[in-house]
Order: C-alpha cells, then sequence, then structure tokens
C-alpha cells in the first residue's frame, strides 16, 4: 500500500498571520513535525509561498528534508494548496491522505484505520468520534432554544482518506476558496466510509493550548 499512498498537509495563506499554529514548540517538536511523522507514504507540505521557508527550516531541523514541498501560487486558499499537492504527486499514488497541522495528537491507529478503509475499497474514509458534551440551540440574540439530541452527533476528525481521482474531481470545481472537503463530498452525494476516531484528535489553538497538549505529550509511553 506505501507505494499507492502518499499525504497532503495543507498550510494555506490564513496560515501566515497564525504561524504558531504550524511552527510553534510542542514539547521540542513542532505541530507541522508532529503531524508529517504520523503519515504513511509519500509526505508532501502544500503551502503559501510566505510559509515555504520556515516549512523547510523546520522539516530539516527534524531529520524531514526528504518530505515533498508544494509552494501554491495565487492566493494560496486551502483548495489551491491540495490542488498543488496532488500536482507535485504527479499521479503517482492512487490514495491520499489529507491531514490537519491542528490536529497533532491524532494517533497512528487513526491513520491505519483509514488507509485499512481505502484499501477495502472505499474512495472516501473519514474518521468520527462520538459528541459527549452538552450541545445546544441559540436563537439569534444567543440565547438557548434547546438541547440537541448527541446521540444524532459525531464530530469528524483527521486524517482523511481519498482516492486520488475522487479527490481531484471535488477540487475541480469547489463551492469555496476554503474547500471543505467534508463539505463536497456531502454536496456531491459522494459516499463516505467512516471509521473510529480519537479522543486525542482535538484542535489544538496555539499558545494557549500548549501546556495542555504538553502534559498529554508527556504521559504518553515512550517506545522501546
Amino acid at each position: 500500500m506505501a507505494d499507492d499512498l502518499a499525504a497532503i498537509v495543507p498550510l494555506p495563506a490564513t496560515y501566515v498571520d497564525n504561524a504558531v499554529a504550524a511552527f510553534g514548540p510542542l514539547a521540542g517538536e513542532a505541530p507541522l513535525v508532529r503531524v508529517v511523522r504520523t503519515m504513511r507514504g509519500e509526505a508532501v507540505v502544500a503551502t503559501a509561498e510566505p510559509l515555504a521557508d520556515a516549512v523547510r527550516e523546520s522539516l530539516a531541523a527534524h531529520g524531514l528534508s526528504v518530505v515533498g514541498i508544494a509552494v501554491a501560487e495565487g492566493p494560496a486558499s486551502r483548495a489551491h494548496c491540495l490542488a498543488a499537492g496532488l500536482q507535485y504527486l504527479k499521479d503517482q499514488s492512487r490514495h491520499i491522505l489529507i491531514h490537519d497541522v491542528r490536529r497533532p495528537l491524532a494517533s497512528e491507529g487513526v491513520r491505519d484505520r483509514v488507509i485499512a478503509g481505502l484499501q477495502a475499497g472505499s474512495s472516501v474514509v473519514m474518521p468520527t468520534l462520538a459528541v459527549t458534551d452538552s450541545v445546544k440551540a441559540v436563537d439569534a440574540s444567543g440565547s438557548v432554544t434547546g438541547t440537541l439530541d448527541r446521540s444524532q452527533l459525531q464530530a469528524v476528525q483527521y486524517p482523511r482518506g481519498f482516492a486520488a481521482d475522487q479527490l481531484s474531481q471535488l477540487l475541480a470545481a469547489p463551492t469555496s476558496a476554503e474547500f471543505d472537503e467534508l463539505d463536497e463530498t456531502l454536496r456531491t452525494g459522494t459516499p463516505i466510509t467512516f471509521v473510529d476516531g480519537d479522543s486525542d484528535g482535538f484542535v489544538v489553538e496555539l499558545p494557549r493550548d500548549a501546556a495542555f497538549v504538553e502534559a498529554i505529550i508527556a504521559c504518553r509511553p515512550t517506545a522501546g
């Protein structure tokens, strides 16, 4: 599978003013580095041009110089970055993982479940986690109008897996430059295979969450 699998980590222009989200230190490693390390197959960071040097320096500092870097042209939206990543791969991979740099603790187990779904023939595979928090509906003024049935709700996580041709089709006519692959998949009616997510696959906001995330990292068992 490794020969036909690749991963794209998009860093659109929205990160230019929030570079800490990708490069802020977490127990000695940037979120970008942590995300890239969990991928299998060829990895490509698809980035806005102003971030390219920081990407190269961050990867090289952790022995990841072999990771590809695709620089998106124009406004470097998320859609542009993903398209640049696909172009860099030049149709050499049948399956693509898309990861989110804001989720640096997403486990290898989640990755492997997504890959297994692709291996089984699914064209779109996404991890989900049951919503356990109480979810409220509010009106335009912010007043609570009711409690939603959380048993019907799932949070969709990363990494997300796609057949390369399916991702190309979604990128051909996106409804938004920011491009949410879940929204585009639902819009086109493409079937999605859902696999179990991970409670550690949450969105991290840096520098606010740094101490909390580092505490989780410190509690994890070390390899060997």
